[in-house]
């Protein structure tokens, strides 16, 4: 019987981390997401830049727009994922934790292209 005590505690314990994983993930994706249009805001109003995502295109400019669509619209869907993620109490899904880690690294790639665009901006040009 004390043998499975300690098995069901490291079990709970994973679980736990797992659930922390989960909402660190989704916090770091949000973050990164305002990171990205903090930048990208920046290197816009240098007028040495455009945008470049073609879905953005349209939204440049209008700050209300963008306001919404970069900061409000995944505000709302890390909340709702966050609340569906809670309310189901389902174990570590794999497919979600691979979409979550494929979007940070896309996050950072981009960040990283920024950074790229900084350097041309305050060394090169």
């Amino acid at each position: 019987m004390h043998s499975t005590a300690p098995a069901q505690n490291a079990s709970a314990a994973q679980d736990e981390r797992g659930k922390y994983s989960f909402y660190y993930k989704l916090f770091l994706l949000y973050l990164l997401n305002i990171i990205d249009w903090l930048c990208t805001e920046t290197l816009l109003q240098s007028g040495r830049f455009t945008e470049i995502n073609p879905l953005m295109k349209p939204f440049v400019g209008g700050f209300w727009s963008v306001v919404i669509i970069k900061g409000i619209v995944p505000l709302a869907l890390v909340i709702f994922c966050a609340v569906v993620y809670k309310l189901s109490g389902s174990p570590k899904s794999s497919l979600v934790n691979s979409i979550l880690k494929f979007g940070i690294f896309i996050y950072f790639a981009i960040i990283l292209w920024h950074i790229f665009n900084f350097v041309l901006l305050f060394f090169v040009f």
